[in-house]
């Protein structure tokens, strides 16, 4: 049990890696024809997850000098990757897996054993390759070769698996054409085009949501910078927005990471920022005005945004909540939990929830789940309560911002 006591955000914070763009240039790297220099890099069990990964491929990582050295595309009879808890690393070596075997098992640890992979394994079906799983939960097994026909994939479930399928494209004999319907976390899928164009790979946009995507690529880049983490900076933005000033250095204002939407929130609610070159500057709130907040593109931001609803004077409204079972944990239920233990009131809709917000929480015992995302939201709680907020497991923050702790000084 970890107790955070009552605290205000007046800090000096430089942001972690964001995993999610770290994620992707490891794979582009691992692909590449010459060694790629990544700067930036930290040690979130997401990243090692996935570095661990690209080295089964036959990449390899010089800690030292940051380079990675590429596979050299050798095909194995079979491999087997252990992405630990990653769901991203799941859902795109699925696919980038193929490109060196015809035999891939996908195996993982903790709460994503328990999550449903059925989009995965349907786009998987999609593109020509036989897959067998546990009742679309780990492991997962692949086998055969990728045929590309012109195929459309659905996107409802989100955009990670679909990255993975635009990730292997460039490596395959023929050419590729994709159309996505109902697609979800579309700025992540941006994200994803945005980073393989970066290392040279060429796509062709035929319209909003259909891709063309030429084989036989060769690709490289020499060296590469990380953004900063969105996502993980969304608490400590959060914190100053609800209690005190922040100067935050090392993010990409011009992101297309989808949780950068952290900022018209807070504002909506009336908190100034201000920028200096790259550096932002978050102040607190002096009306702490009820806010609504669409949350079908950025999920990841819903459990710090309870906690703001719970800061702010009125009804506050997140729209987009049904998108949250699949997580770590069951966001929307454990973020429920919270509010109840909060002293919150709130009412829950098919795909929104109206927070009640007074302006301070109760403290209290708070089962983080094993959830990195609940555990860093509870803790900025504690910036609107008297009393302590104690976590079962504060552990889990090290999944995505290992240093967590040590920015707040909790």
């Amino acid at each position: 049990m970890t107790a955070i006591n009552p605290f205000q955000v007046q800090h000096v914070i430089h942001s972690n890696a964001s995993k999610s763009d770290a994620q992707r240039c490891l794979i582009l790297a691992a692909l590449s024809k010459k060694p790629t220099k990544i700067l930036g890099l930290d040690q979130s069990e997401d990243i090692s997850a996935m570095l661990a990964c690209i080295q089964e491929l036959g990449a390899s990582y010089d800690e030292e000098t940051s380079m990675v050295h590429p596979s050299s595309r050798k095909f194995s009879e079979r491999i087997c990757l252990n992405v630990q808890e990653s769901g991203f690393a799941l859902r795109t070596l699925a696919f980038v897996g193929m490109a060196f075997t015809k035999n891939l098992t996908l195996n993982g640890t903790g709460s994503l054993l328990q999550r449903n992979h059925s989009q995965l394994c349907h786009i998987l079906q999609q593109i020509g390759l036989t897959v067998e799983s546990n009742e679309s939960k780990l492991p997962i097994h692949i086998s055969g070769s990728a045929s590309f026909k012109p195929i459309t994939v659905n996107g409802e479930a989100g955009s990670q698996a679909i990255s993975g399928l635009f990730l292997l494209a460039p490596f395959l004999e023929q050419d590729s054409s994709v159309s996505i319907e109902s697609l979800k976390s579309k700025p992540y899928l941006e994200m994803t085009i945005a980073r393989m164009r970066d290392f040279g790979i060429f796509l062709h946009k035929l319209n909003d949501d259909s891709y063309q995507i030429p084989g036989n690529q060769l690709i490289q880049k020499d060296e590469v910078h990380i953004e900063g983490d969105w996502s993980g900076a969304a608490n400590p933005i959060v914190g100053a927005a609800i209690s005190g000033k922040l100067e935050l250095h090392g993010l990409n204002r011009y992101s297309l990471q989808a949780d950068r939407h952290i900022l018209q929130v807070i504002q909506d609610f009336g908190a100034t920022i201000t920028w200096n070159d790259d550096v932002l500057f978050v102040q607190k709130s002096e009306t702490n005005k009820a806010f609504e907040a669409n949350i079908s593109d950025c999920p990841d931001l819903f459990p710090i945004l309870v906690v703001l609803a719970c800061a702010a004077s009125g009804t506050s409204r997140i729209i987009g909540v049904n998108r949250l079972q699949n997580k770590e944990s069951d966001r929307l239920s454990v973020m429920c939990e919270v509010l109840e233990k909060f002293e919150i009131a709130f009412q829950l809709g098919s795909s929104e929830i109206l927070i009640h917000g007074i302006g301070q929480v109760a403290g209290g015992e708070i089962d983080t789940h094993n959830d990195h995302r609940i555990a860093m939201a509870a803790t900025i709680a504690a910036c609107v309560t008297k009393k302590p907020i104690h976590l079962t497991d504060a552990s889990c923050v090290s999944k995505s911002y290992p240093k967590f702790f040590a920015d707040l000084g909790c």
